[in-house]
């Protein structure tokens, strides 16, 4: 369910992720667990979902040693796009504005 991660963490006390939702693949989760809609920022804020992302990050968490492990993380409200400010036309992730865009975001991570 997650389309892109980006994990934080030089020179911090622990990882933590910016996560956000794969757009393809929550309509199809919505519909097998028979949640309404299709709008991206309802599911990243509906229960159900958050669940379902957090099972996915201890699963991933599982197969990391503890000091790679992602500690804390966001579900983001929104997609991101190729050629946007956080992918690049061929979808790779920018990781100087991302960490620039959602500096607050990443604090609030830290601060708990």
């Amino acid at each position: 369910m997650i389309g892109q991660a980006v994990c934080f963490g030089d020179a911090r006390p622990y990882n933590v992720a910016i996560l956000v939702l794969d757009a393809e693949a929550v309509p199809a989760f919505a519909a097998a667990h028979g949640l309404d809609g299709s709008d991206l920022a309802a599911f990243s804020r509906d229960p159900a979902v958050i669940a379902e992302v957090g099972d996915g990050v201890a699963r991933a968490n599982a197969t990391l040693s503890r000091i790679e492990q992602i500690k804390r993380w966001k579900l983001l409200a929104q997609e991101w796009l190729p050629a946007g400010d956080e992918l690049t036309p061929t979808s790779k992730l920018r990781r100087k504005p991302i960490a620039a865009k959602y500096a607050a975001d990443i604090e609030a991570l830290y601060a708990g």
